[in-house]
Formats: C-alpha cells, structure tokens, sequence
C-alpha cells in the first residue's frame, strides 16, 4: 500500500522523485525504491512524509482508510476548542444534508 499511495501523494502534489528526495534528505534512487517497494523508509521517515504531505503515518502504511482528505480536516480541527469542533462539525453536516436534500437524496 506505501508505494502507491507514495506515488500518488507525489504526483498530486505535482512534484517529482527528485523533489521528494530534496525534501527527505535522501537520493532519487531511494524514493523511487519507496514507489516500487523494494524498500521502505525507516520510522523517522515516514513521519517527515506524513507530515510533508499532511496525512498520518497510518494514512501512507494503508491502516487508515482510502481519504487523505478526511484525515486533513481531522487534523485542521484537532487545535481547536472542544466546542468550535462541534459548532464546525455540525454546520458541516447539515451542509451536507442540505446538499442531498437539493439533489433528490
């Protein structure tokens, strides 16, 4: 599951092997031996991925579902105040709600 969802949190974020490779700290060789599986990165690396690609370490390892999306917002609300989490998170699903009602759901 790490290599593909390497690859494809790279290619979203429009960068390259080489990129990536600057970012770690490590040779061009070895992300794309991340992308194939022939290797893996070591704990502290996968930390600094999860964090440059804003998802958990769950998320890259493929313990954590298939939406990098959901683990984003988690994390944006995560800082906030018990009550703005609830106030936010309640406007969002009556927004959605809403959204379905509108399209017949």
């Amino acid at each position: 599951m790490l290599p593909q969802r390497l690859k494809q949190l790279r290619t979203d974020k429009s960068i390259n092997q080489i990129q990536l490779a600057q970012e770690m700290g490590v040779n061009q060789g070895t992300v794309g031996k991340w992308e194939t599986g022939t290797r893996k990165p070591d704990a502290k690396t996968l930390e600094k991925l999860a964090d440059y690609f804003a998802v958990t370490v769950d998320y890259l390892l493929g313990r954590d579902g298939d939406n990098p999306e959901i683990i984003l917002l988690a994390r944006k609300l995560e800082p906030l105040p018990e009550s703005d989490r609830d106030f936010l998170l309640d406007n969002f699903n009556n927004t959605i709600d809403a959204y379905l009602k509108s399209r017949g759901h």
